[in-house]
């Protein structure tokens, strides 16, 4: 039998409790001691048969719980054996030292490519970078000054507002650019043995 066979069960039982109970109180009414004797015994037994359906049907359920739970029970099991075996087809196809070894490659490959990009970032600053662009960046920089209420001559003093002289400087400077391409070439030299 199944539990919702069951609660009909006791559902019609219930309802022909409700009716012995009305009989019982219209012999009552009628002051007839023998079918209200009658009447209430069949009550009590009926009582009694609800409550053995109703822990057969507790019974019932805590059954049915447990076929549920051994069913997920043996699910997680092949499961687990299923993820079991695929980990191990998994640790069987990998090899350690491979694997370290293309983790190395990438660093190294990865460390040159920053130190190109780096390099050609250097190159593309100091190709764009000319005069025109230092004195709008030292407009701007006084506009903003100027905005905020700080006079830049009056912190700087004397200091000469334009450039004096190019030529010494200009000489000085490619010197250091060279010397920059030459560290950069060495850097790159260094990286590609």
């Amino acid at each position: 039998m199944r539990c919702a066979d069951l609660d009909r069960e006791l559902i019609g039982l219930k309802t022909e409790e409700q009716k012995l109970i009305r009989e019982i109180k219209a012999a009552a009414k009628a002051n007839n001691q023998a079918s209200m004797k009658i009447l209430a015994k069949s009550l009590v037994r009926l009582r009694a048969q609800m409550t053995k359906l109703q822990g057969s049907a507790a019974n019932l359920k805590g059954v049915s719980t447990n076929l549920t739970t051994a069913a997920a029970a043996t699910t997680v099991a092949s499961s687990m054996a299923t993820a079991t075996g695929a980990m191990s087809k998994m640790q069987q196809q990998i090899n350690p030292a491979k694997v370290n070894q293309t983790m190395q490659q990438f660093a190294k490959e990865n460390a040159k490519m920053e130190m190109t990009q780096e390099m050609m970032g250097d190159t593309l600053d100091s190709a764009l970078d000319d005069e025109t662009t230092e004195d709008e960046t030292g407009e701007l920089v006084n506009q903003v000054l100027d905005e905020i209420g700080v006079d830049l001559s009056a912190v700087l003093g004397t200091a000469p507002q334009k450039r004096v002289a190019a030529a010494q400087p200009a000489a000085a400077g490619k010197e250091a650019e060279d010397s920059e391409l030459q560290d950069l070439a060495a850097r790159l030299a260094t990286l590609r043995s």
